[in-house]
């Protein structure tokens, strides 16, 4: 019997393959109940959380952002494409044609980069830190700004260039709606990210974006992808709040 017969034979080790973990010695059971669905629920939210963007003009959640997902597989963490599915639902039941993707967790948004390339009508915005996983080349050609950050990058350098690189590119592109996913992973001590910004830098970061599409009365959906701090969280609700305060959001 071969090895991918076992391999694709055995659930857990299927799940694992995508989640990129050794917990092939757990359970199908518990992995469905403890990882599967609670993904799956977060890529429904990702939805819902579009469809109330489009009658509001904003919205967010407090999952979703699996961008290393493509139609077809998971990887890094991410089993369901939930950034796909959202551009997939707005084209076929709102009719939404020009869709933009602010990316700016600290890693390669490579599973939607996969799903929409070669796509005229999204236009990919992704920084990122070009240094680490994945390093997918074939996906940085569907990438329309390409935006390096680095460790040594202050806050200042790095909202420059997201700020230089989302004003020019709206104005080529016009978006109808725009899907921002906003992982927290580049915040300074990230094991993973490896980027430098500041909790005071990623909640301006928040409001630069929102204030980009506020002005240009795009609707976007918030999506909150990677962070591996236990300071995330509370990055993220003084980000929020901000957002609500100074946006007067309702």
């Amino acid at each position: 019997m071969s090895p991918w017969y076992l391999f694709k034979h055995n659930y857990s080790l299927f799940v694992c393959s995508y989640v990129e973990l050794p917990l092939c010695f757990l359970p199908g059971w518990f992995l469905r109940s403890q990882l599967l669905e609670p993904m799956l629920l977060g890529s429904k939210g990702s939805v819902d959380a579009a469809c109330l963007a489009m009658t509001r003009g904003w919205a967010i959640n407090l999952s979703g952002g699996f961008h290393h997902a493509t139609r077809s597989s998971g990887g890094g963490f991410c089993i369901f494409p939930d950034i796909t599915f959202v551009s997939h639902f707005l084209r076929k039941i709102y009719g939404i044609s020009k869709i933009m993707i602010i990316d700016l967790d600290a890693h390669q948004g490579n599973g939607h980069e996969r799903d929409h390339a070669k796509e005229e009508n999204t236009f990919i915005i992704d920084a990122y830190n070009h240094r680490i996983y994945p390093g997918d080349e074939l996906a940085m050609e569907a990438i329309k700004a390409d935006i390096h950050v680095d460790y040594t990058d202050s806050d200042k350098e790095y909202l420059a260039k997201v700020d230089s690189a989302v004003h020019e590119s709206m104005g080529i592109f016009q978006p109808e709606f725009v899907i921002y996913n906003a992982g927290t992973d580049c915040l300074v001590g990230d094991p993973l990210g490896c980027l430098g910004v500041s909790q005071e830098g990623i909640i301006k970061r928040d409001e630069l974006i929102f204030k980009h599409c506020m002005d240009k009365k795009v609707p976007v959906v918030m999506l909150m992808s990677g962070g591996y701090q236990q300071s995330n969280a509370e990055v993220i609700s003084d980000s929020i709040a901000n957002l609500v305060k100074v946006f007067n959001l309702k």
